[in-house]
């Protein structure tokens, strides 16, 4: 039986949000949806989530920045940024600043089951 895991997921669209939160929810794992990065921060604190998807392009405090602090919060933070652009400056900051991995829009189910199969297999 696969372990389920307490999953993050911030994007400040809330339809795609709301979308990735349901696919994963199907196997059965643990999502908390918010539309922003300061909530997204004080979620995290609380529960400790295994994994973050969190959205680079969001007003305020972006993805770059949340994937900084929920490092700072927890060096042992997963992140993977989410984003509609691929090959931008935006994914190779956030790769830097210590995402694992990053999620192209539009994402399939299948996607998804992978990059969280990926992500949590590396310790």
């Amino acid at each position: 039986m696969k372990k389920k895991l307490k999953i993050l997921v911030v994007d400040d669209e809330k339809a795609v949000a709301d979308i990735l939160g349901s696919l994963i929810e199907i196997d059965g794992h643990k999502v908390s949806v918010t539309y922003d990065a300061p909530k997204a921060l004080k979620i995290y604190q609380k529960e400790k989530s295994d994994l973050v998807l969190a959205d680079i392009s969001m007003p305020g405090m972006d993805g770059i920045d949340l994937t900084q602090k929920l490092l700072e919060i927890d060096k042992n933070a997963k992140v993977v940024v989410i984003t509609g652009h691929i090959g931008t400056l935006e994914v190779e900051l956030a790769l830097n600043a210590g995402a694992k991995k990053f999620l192209k829009k539009p994402f399939s189910k299948s996607e998804i089951d992978e990059m969280i199969k990926d992500i949590m297999s590396v310790d």
